[in-house]
C-alpha cells in the first residue's frame, strides 16, 4: 500500500477517535458550567439574605418589570437618534 495512503488513513482514524473523545466531554463540560452557575446564583441570593419563601415573589416581580420595560420599548417612537448630541458631517460634536 502506498505509504501516503496508509499515513492518511492512520491520521483519519486518530482524528475520528479524538472526535469521539471530545463529543463525550461536551456533556460533562455543560453539566460543570450549569453546576457553577447554580452555585453562583445560590451565593448571590444568600448574600442578599433572600429566603426560599421570598424567592418566587422576587422572580415574579423581576419578570413583571422586564415585561413592562420590553412593552414600553416596543411601543416607543424611538428613531435611533441621539437628541443630546449634534454632530457635524465629520461626526464631531459641535454643541
Amino acid at each position: 500500500m502506498n505509504p501516503k495512503i496508509k499515513k492518511t488513513q492512520d491520521e483519519l482514524e486518530r482524528t475520528k477517535a479524538k472526535i469521539i473523545e471530545l463529543q463525550a466531554l461536551v456533556p460533562q463540560l455543560e453539566r460543570s458550567i450549569t453546576d457553577m452557575e447554580n452555585t453562583e446564583i445560590i451565593r448571590l441570593f444568600r448574600s442578599a439574605n433572600i429566603s426560599l419563601a421570598e424567592l418566587p415573589a422576587l422572580i415574579a416581580s423581576i419578570k413583571q418589570a422586564a415585561a413592562v420595560v420590553s412593552s414600553e420599548a416596543q411601543n416607543s417612537d424611538y428613531t435611533g437618534g441621539n437628541d443630546s448630541l449634534n454632530l457635524n458631517e465629520e461626526g464631531d460634536d459641535y454643541v
